[in-house]
């Protein structure tokens, strides 16, 4: 059965990054224990929205083993959380489920459901590729262009190539890491950075420093195949898409 499921901070925080992306990365783990699907997400200022699918008791643990992980994990940086309690509604209809967990950061203030990287949207979308989010759960189970019109229905990219001047390194690596949903010191993103840097015309000497590297190691990034470069490609022509931690 498929549920939404939603709960808020009632003392703390969900602003810093990399929270976030601890977040989304142990509720994939949390679910895949328990063979929970995670259908959507969306993460406003202080609520979290899922809509997931499973067993009622694994659902249950799955959002149990998120909350308690989170906070253990803002108490071991000296920080604290508390979470409000959890809110479970079985699903009606599943594209208007998937919205709702989309609107999540639009309701509470970022300008579109593409300008932010805090929820499914992209990755439904074909604009990122996370290892917390499969979207491949919802393949013939929604219609991505209609979740898209619940969603406000804003133009979609035009793509490449972006228009003038040549963008900074930081911009690039910080790209780079959104398209992976891993932070831009996350070795993951490198691959790709090198590769949508020199499409910009960075050198290899640029790169090196940038990411502390040697040549050689830049030049052997660069000699392997990059299947995302197309999409990092279509993010820099799109300024929602470009709206990255």
């Amino acid at each position: 059965m498929a549920e939404r499921i939603h709960f808020e901070v009632i003392d703390g925080g969900l602003g810093r990054p990399w929270l976030r992306y601890g977040l989304l990365e142990r509720a994939a783990r949390s679910a895949a224990r328990r063979e929970v699907q995670v259908l959507a997400f969306g993460l406003g200022p202080t609520e979290v929205r899922l809509v997931l699918e499973g067993g009622e008791e694994e659902v249950r643990n799955t959002v149990r083993g998120l909350k308690v992980g989170t906070i253990r994990e803002v108490r071991a940086w000296g920080g604290r959380l508390c979470w409000g309690p959890v809110v479970r509604q079985p699903v009606g209809e599943l594209g208007e489920a998937v919205a709702w967990a989309h609107l999540a950061p639009v309701d509470g203030g970022t300008p579109g459901p593409l300008a932010t990287p805090w929820s499914s949207h992209r990755d439904l979308l074909g604009f990122r590729t996370a290892t917390f989010y499969d979207p491949a759960v919802l393949d013939g189970r929604v219609d991505p262009h209609e979740i898209h019109r619940l969603c406000g229905g804003e133009p979609l990219p035009d793509g490449w190539p972006p228009p003038g001047g040549r963008e900074s390194l930081s911009v690039l690596l910080r790209l780079a890491g959104a398209v992976l949903g891993v932070l831009p010191a996350d070795r993951r993103c490198f691959r790709l950075f090198v590769h949508l840097a020199r499409a910009r015309g960075w050198g290899t000497s640029d790169l090196a420093r940038a990411l502390t590297l040697t040549t050689r190691r830049i030049r052997q990034l660069a000699c392997l195949d990059e299947p995302l470069l197309p999409v990092a490609m279509t993010a820099l022509g799109d300024p929602r898409l470009c709206r990255v931690p």
